[in-house]
């Protein structure tokens, strides 16, 4: 008899275990977001053709010298005469998410220039911006080096770390222009005109645009263009 309890009892323990299992995962307590794996390569060889869009497939087009609608109005995104300021808060770089939702294949172009903190940080375009701490980025420093990254769940992966690339004009004050194209899984990365690099990712399809600046300094954006390709 005792054994037949013991029996029941475990069984009933099992039971309750199921059934709080079911409840935990119902209620999300137990679900984690897995993070997507990182597939991705980069080269500084121009191994593919990319598209060049053309004026009749800009979907969106900004200076960036004044407020427009739907953007963030707050102390990290602040718009002057001299274009869309990115500051930093609280110690890290701010995203100022343009308010477009774009397709998945587009050119992305913008004039950027620093105009104070470390010339050593990357500054630039943020792509596929699928959540507040997922998204692919390229960028560029003050010294003339360029670096493309993925950040997931807020972990930095990078694809191609700084290089340096004569394209790219250095200092601060000083203004460069950047495109990002991306057709598929494949992102080309452009500085003034000239392809410094491409890339095959793909760990986010789609997502939203933003310009991302430094942590202890302001960049300027301006002439921003959304393009289909």
């Amino acid at each position: 008899m005792q054994k037949k309890t013991l029996l029941g009892k475990v069984r009933i323990s099992l039971g309750l275990l199921s059934l709080l299992s079911i409840m935990f995962t119902a209620c999300g307590a137990l679900v984690t977001t897995p993070a997507p794996a990182i597939k991705a390569t980069g080269s500084t060889a121009i191994t593919q053709t990319y598209p060049t869009p053309s004026a009749s497939q800009i979907l969106y087009q900004q200076s960036l010298m004044q407020q427009t609608a739907g953007w963030a109005n707050n102390a990290a995104c602040i718009f002057s005469a001299n274009g869309l300021g990115v500051q930093q808060v609280a110690g890290q770089a701010y995203i100022c998410l343009v308010p477009f939702t774009p397709p998945p294949d587009l050119s992305i172009k913008a004039m950027v220039q620093q105009q104070s903190g470390s010339m050593q940080q990357a500054f630039g375009i943020v792509f596929r911006h699928s959540a507040p701490q997922n998204y692919d980025f390229f960028g560029i420093d003050s010294h003339g080096r360029f670096t493309l990254t993925v950040v997931v769940n807020d972990v930095k992966h990078v694809i191609m770390p700084f290089t340096a690339n004569p394209a790219i004009r250095q200092g601060l004050n000083v203004v460069n222009e950047l495109q990002v194209i991306v057709k598929g899984q494949r992102v080309t990365m452009l500085v003034n005109g000239t392809a410094v690099g491409q890339a095959t990712l793909s760990v986010f399809p789609t997502g939203t645009v933003g310009l991302r600046g430094v942590t202890d300094g302001i960049v300027f954006f301006r002439q921003l263009i959304i393009a289909s390709v």
